[in-house]
């Protein structure tokens, strides 16, 4: 039987192959490790060293803008807080420590997180906003702008829910408009805080104490978020009452 050999190595195709793999291969090693426009090792190093002065400046600018947005960040905050302050409304300060009291919110804590959020949405506005000429030109933040900007560590999705609670239950007690929030002070009071608010709602203390009886009642037989938000909404369609 005759013998059959191997097809020749060394034809112009097989060379052909060769050079285009190592074009490939070339091409790999400098978009991977930036060697060089032609892919030569020899000026690896000198580039490896400009890229990596390249990577510290920027590394070392976008630290500086971080740092000058943190300390702009900080000086608006302190800003805010002294303006809430004097108008004795909750700071950022206040309202994230109320926020980050308990892992839990009990429904107390919620409702009086949601009172305070209250509060502070009565000073934004989502209006519409127009230029000189009538035209369209943004709108209001609101709360959700608010909190972005001075308290980011409380997502506006549950700032939503506890101020949605707050606003059922005082509706259901015929207190709502601006500064309704102010209410929940005297609806749940804390102990050792005095609450002076109540005089402003032209409430007596018989009339106070049945709110407060009122509410713990509510409070004990409903005792989540969940079974609470379902009561209040069920009550004020009956009752015809609306935000």
């Amino acid at each position: 039987m005759p013998q059959i050999r191997a097809p020749y190595r060394h034809t112009p195709e097989y060379y052909r192959r060769r050079r285009a793999q190592a074009r490939a291969e070339a091409e790999y090693v400098r978009k991977t490790f930036h060697f060089g426009l032609g892919g030569d090792l020899a000026t690896a190093p000198a580039e490896l060293v400009v890229g990596g002065a390249w990577i510290l400046i920027r590394s070392i600018y976008q630290l500086g803008i971080h740092a000058l947005q943190s300390h702009q960040a900080k000086q608006r905050r302190a800003a805010m807080t002294r303006q809430m302050a004097k108008v004795h409304l909750p700071t950022p300060d206040a309202l994230e420590a109320r926020r980050h009291r308990t892992r839990r919110k009990s429904l107390k804590e919620a409702l009086r997180l949601g009172a305070m959020l209250m509060l502070i949405a009565d000073t934004t506005s989502n209006a519409i906003k127009l230029d000189q000429n009538g035209k369209l030109v943004g709108r209001g933040t609101g709360l959700k702008g608010w909190l972005k900007a001075y308290c980011p560590t409380i997502p506006y999705s549950t700032a939503t829910r506890y101020k949605r609670l707050a606003e059922q239950l005082l509706l259901l007690l015929s207190l709502k408009g601006e500064g309704a929030g102010a209410a929940m002070a005297w609806v749940l009071p804390e102990e050792g805080h005095p609450c002076p608010l109540a005089r402003k709602q032209r409430k007596t203390a018989s009339e106070i104490a049945k709110v407060r009886a009122c509410v713990d009642k509510l409070l004990e037989f409903h005792p989540s978020q969940r079974s609470l938000g379902k009561v209040l909404r069920r009550e004020l369609e009956t009752t015809g009452k609306t935000s």
